[in-house]
């Protein structure tokens, strides 16, 4: 999957990128230094071994190939095409000396039959709805590639006037209220951006809209970015943006099984009862097919930032373009297929070191996801390789290929529910890349526990174009002393296992200008000539991917830091009392938090400090047991009650934002409660923080004594 959830240099990123670069809507972060350096064995002679030789078994001519194989074909989840990708895995991956299962589940994935948008006053335009044919490209003419649709809009024909709504979210239908315009029994058009698609089709439904067309404007990632396609990286005008509208910051997963895995004989809910899916039709347009009824509405001038790249100016309507919307699809359960390799570790077999990316795309996917994919395959290679010449992991690792992520986040969720308890108890930590490389410039969001081991492994590998660091480039495209790493929210496979389980999860890439996501257009060609035509960073992505499984496979002691944990949920914390100064948080409660946290911090770095003396003067013997408590200290802020509005997700501390999609919302319980204006509700959320923060100190003190 991937978004575009907010303005941005690069608006026409992958999904779940602008979920990693979005902070939430709070300032932050801290600048601390890791205190973490020696709980990895990465100053080892031993282990700078096995670096250095990892790194120079991966190759970009590898990945090129892996890549071209890859996107020989549309393979969307659920197809035939996916199938056979799902079996090059599982062969390649068995190939490099693993051990390699497919799991199977069976998913509700509705395939378009009928999409039509057409206007019908006051004249009359049938919008296209596909990409055109290239006469140098014959995959342009391929019959498998699905045409422009929204996954899960539910069946419907309407006609009625139309509306501009900007990026059709809340602050736009107020603005529009205060114009004297209501979107009730119309139909809005929303332009792509500031947020999740689904977003748009759930607020719109509320606002009385009877039904949403999304259409990408070329202000935001078309011909006003530069060059478009295929002369350059950015949208043509016939580029459509396709994308599931499933709530998915609801829940991940099949729509038809929340919370338990879609296997054959699962028990599933009727689609009418599901709680993640639009009420009203919802339809993409390419800008070539928006023009022409953009052009025809009248009614005021738009807002001076609403106003898009189309030559004219825009009109808010409604009317007199009058449209004609109608979307019919085929609802039907069918097959998706995981594809998961293990490298057993020698030492603690049961504690599992995670790397995932999805193999589904809408059509054929180079940068999303077979960047990610292919980038797997040479992690896999690589470790593959030194397995052969002797190396054994301490830590089992192992390595994921999810199916039908870009419907909803399904086969990672569905593997996660299924192997609940197992991965409760074993999982270290889960490290996900969904589009590795679209350009050069470097990005991640991790649990804050896990932001100092970013930062330190980015050290240790050279970025292609600058020939320093990538954590020299990345600081200094940031302008920041210390980089940002974003915080998670949904968008990508990382959701499940942060989200739904309490596991430690990063998501990282390589991104640039990217103008064809989730269009006929984001091909081997366009990766070859713009994303990242010598594949470096491809191969750079590898080595940050790889270094980092093999310095939390390897730890002598796990890499978690906690003092900085704390020390951002302060700033959070702070952030959020200035937010919601009339609310119940800025009486007691804050204060009662504020010194929790500090207990936390404190402690914390208590502990950390004298493992690393310990660590350092060789006075640790078994350290199994001082893993396993590091290991489950992220659960403790997991509720298995989950969050009172959308109880799937289980962490206290981060999850996607119900008006953001994608983009991580920092106590989201209080957060909800203070969105529907429920006091009552949001001191019970600050209580049950209260409590796992206690459940926090009390269990670093423990380790503090081990």
């Amino acid at each position: 999957m991937t978004c575009q959830t907010k303005e941005n240099r690069h608006l026409g990123l992958h999904l779940c990128l602008i979920s990693y670069l979005t902070i939430t809507a709070f300032p932050l972060f801290s600048q601390t230094s890791s205190i973490l350096r020696g709980f990895t064995p990465a100053s080892s002679i031993s282990q700078k071994k096995y670096e250095e030789a990892f790194k120079q078994l991966t190759s970009p001519e590898i990945c090129r190939r892996e890549l071209r194989r890859l996107t020989e074909e549309p393979h969307l989840a659920g197809t035939e095409n996916s199938y056979r990708i799902a079996q090059y895995l599982y062969n390649k991956y068995q190939e490099y000396g693993l051990d390699a299962k497919i799991y199977e589940y069976e998913v509700y994935l509705p395939y378009p039959i009928e999409v039509r948008v057409e206007m019908i006053a006051p004249t009359r335009y049938l919008a296209i709805g596909k990409e055109e044919s290239w006469e140098w490209d014959k995959d342009t003419y391929d019959t498998n590639i699905v045409a422009g649709y929204n996954a899960y809009s539910p069946d419907g024909e309407v006609t009625a006037d139309l509306v501009y709504v900007n990026r059709g979210l809340a602050d736009d239908y107020r603005r529009l209220s205060d114009m004297g315009i209501s979107v009730e029994g119309k139909i809005a058009i929303a332009r792509y951006g500031g947020s999740y698609r689904g977003v748009k089709a759930k607020i719109a439904g509320e606002q009385g809209a009877v039904g949403l067309i999304i259409y990408s404007d070329p202000a935001d990632d078309g011909y006003l970015k530069g060059d478009v396609y295929p002369k350059g990286p950015w949208r043509s005008a016939d580029a459509i943006q396709r994308g599931t509208v499933k709530y998915i910051f609801q829940y991940a997963g099949d729509p038809l099984t929340p919370g338990w895995a879609s296997t054959k004989d699962a028990h599933r809910i009727p689609i009418s009862e599901a709680i993640d899916l639009p009420k009203i039709p919802v339809a993409p347009l390419a800008y070539r097919d928006a023009e022409p009824l953009l052009r025809a509405l009248a009614g005021p001038n738009v807002p001076q930032n609403w106003q898009g790249g189309l030559p004219f100016a825009y009109h808010a309507g409604p009317g007199p373009a009058k449209v004609h919307l109608k979307v019919r699809s085929e609802h039907k359960n069918r097959p998706i297929y995981n594809v998961i390799a293990k490298l057993k570790g020698t030492e603690n077999p049961d504690q599992w070191v995670i790397l995932g990316n999805h193999h589904d795309a809408w059509v054929y996917g180079a940068a999303d996801p077979g960047s990610g994919t292919a980038t797997l395959l040479e992690v896999t290679r690589c470790l593959g390789q030194l397995a052969k010449k002797g190396y054994s992991p301490k830590r089992t690792i192992v390595f994921a290929s999810w199916d039908a992520e870009e419907f909803g986040i399904l086969g990672s969720a569905e593997w996660a529910e299924d192997l609940k308890v197992e991965l409760q108890q074993k999982a270290v930590a889960y490290l996900n890349v969904d589009t590795a490389a679209t350009g050069t410039e470097f990005y991640a969001s991790a649990v804050p526990s896990l932001k100092p081991l970013v930062r330190e492994v980015t050290q240790s590998v050279m970025d292609p174009q600058t020939h320093q660091t990538v954590y020299e480039a990345w600081r200094q495209d940031q302008e920041n002393h210390v980089p940002r790493v974003g915080n998670l929210g949904s968008g990508s496979d990382h959701s499940p296992f942060i989200g739904h389980l309490g596991i430690p999860s990063i998501s990282m890439g390589f991104y640039g200008p990217y103008g064809v996501y989730h269009a006929m257009q984001d091909t081997f060609y366009w990766m070859e000539h713009f994303g990242d035509p010598t594949f470096r960073y491809h191969v750079a992505m590898a080595q940050i991917w790889g270094i980092m499984a093999l310095r939390l496979a390897d730890a002598d002691i796990l890499p978690f830091d906690y003092a900085t944990y704390a020390d951002e949920l302060l700033s959070y914390l702070k952030a959020l009392q200035n937010e919601n100064k009339q609310s119940i948080i800025t009486k007691d409660n804050p204060e009662r938090l504020r010194a929790l946290l500090r207990q936390w911090e404190k402690v914390a770095a208590k502990v950390h400090r004298t493992l690393r003396i310990r660590l350092e003067n060789g006075e640790i013997g078994e350290t199994v047991e001082i893993n396993r408590s590091l290991q489950d200290l992220e659960r403790i802020l997991t509720s298995e009650s989950g969050l009172p509005m959308r109880p799937w997700f289980k962490h206290l501390a981060y999850a996607p934002g119900l008006y953001s999609g994608y983009a991580a919302t920092v106590f989201p319980g209080i957060q909800d409660a203070l969105e529907m204006k429920d006091e009552k509700q949001a001191a019970i959320e600050v209580e049950r923080l209260a409590e796992a923060f206690q459940r926090m100190i009390e269990s670093l003190e423990r380790i503090a004594l081990m």
